[in-house]
């Protein structure tokens, strides 16, 4: 006896970018060794830049970009 099964979908509510799963934060390096930035981009859109050089006092100011492929 088979048993079908229902694919598993899962809904997530992202208000904002660190919270999605396809974000891909790297290091940015600079000549001041106590500067701490990063460039932003998703990994679901083929590495696209979200933000560039971003502090660590400058998060909250990022916002989800319209072409996320995430958003309705």
């Amino acid at each position: 006896m088979k048993v079908k099964t229902e694919p598993v979908v899962a809904h997530l509510k992202i208000t904002h970018c660190e919270q999605c799963p396809f974000l891909d934060k790297q290091r940015e390096y600079t000549e001041d060794s106590w500067e701490l930035a990063f460039n932003w981009y998703c990994k679901k859109k083929d590495n696209k830049e979200i933000a560039g050089y971003v502090g660590w006092n400058e998060e909250n100011n990022v916002k989800i970009p319209k072409w996320c492929p995430l958003t309705k």
